[in-house]
Protein backbone atom coordinates (compact mmCIF):
# COMPACT_ATOMS: atom_id res chain seq x y z
CA UNK A 1 0.00 0.00 0.00
CA UNK A 2 1.36 3.23 -1.01
CA UNK A 3 -0.24 6.47 0.23
CA UNK A 4 0.26 9.56 -1.84
CA UNK A 5 0.76 13.06 -0.14
CA UNK A 6 2.43 13.00 3.23
CA UNK A 7 1.18 16.06 4.49
CA UNK A 8 -2.48 14.72 3.91
CA UNK A 9 -2.24 11.45 5.69
CA UNK A 10 -0.07 12.46 8.62
CA UNK A 11 -1.81 16.00 9.16
CA UNK A 12 -5.16 16.41 7.71
CA UNK A 13 -6.12 13.08 7.84
CA UNK A 14 -3.54 11.41 10.14
CA UNK A 15 -3.85 7.82 9.11
CA UNK A 16 -0.24 7.77 8.16
CA UNK A 17 1.17 6.93 12.22
CA UNK A 18 -2.14 4.46 12.99
CA UNK A 19 -0.78 2.26 10.09
CA UNK A 20 2.41 2.74 11.68
CA UNK A 21 0.98 1.21 14.76
CA UNK A 22 -0.89 -1.40 13.27
CA UNK A 23 1.74 -2.34 11.00
CA UNK A 24 4.89 -2.21 13.73
CA UNK A 25 6.80 -5.57 14.17
CA UNK A 26 4.49 -7.44 11.49
CA UNK A 27 5.13 -8.55 8.03
CA UNK A 28 2.49 -5.92 7.04
CA UNK A 29 5.28 -3.03 8.08
CA UNK A 30 6.95 -3.99 4.55
CA UNK A 31 4.21 -3.40 2.82
CA UNK A 32 3.04 0.26 3.59
CA UNK A 33 4.79 3.12 2.11
CA UNK A 34 4.07 7.14 2.37
CA UNK A 35 5.64 9.40 -0.21
CA UNK A 36 4.79 12.90 -1.95
CA UNK A 37 3.71 12.72 -5.09
CA UNK A 38 2.23 9.78 -7.57
CA UNK A 39 5.79 10.09 -9.49
CA UNK A 40 7.11 8.59 -6.36
CA UNK A 41 4.94 5.59 -6.06
CA UNK A 42 6.75 3.42 -8.77
CA UNK A 43 9.60 3.35 -6.68
CA UNK A 44 7.88 3.02 -3.76
CA UNK A 45 6.27 0.31 -5.17
CA UNK A 46 9.67 -1.45 -6.01
CA UNK A 47 10.69 -1.00 -2.62
CA UNK A 48 8.21 -2.56 -1.04
CA UNK A 49 8.18 -5.40 -3.14
CA UNK A 50 11.85 -5.93 -2.39
CA UNK A 51 11.79 -5.59 1.30
CA UNK A 52 8.53 -8.02 1.84
CA UNK A 53 9.19 -11.00 3.13
CA UNK A 54 8.55 -14.05 1.02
Amino acid sequence: MVLVNREHWTEKLPTWPLLQALAADRPMAARIALVDSVDEAPEALARLKADAPS
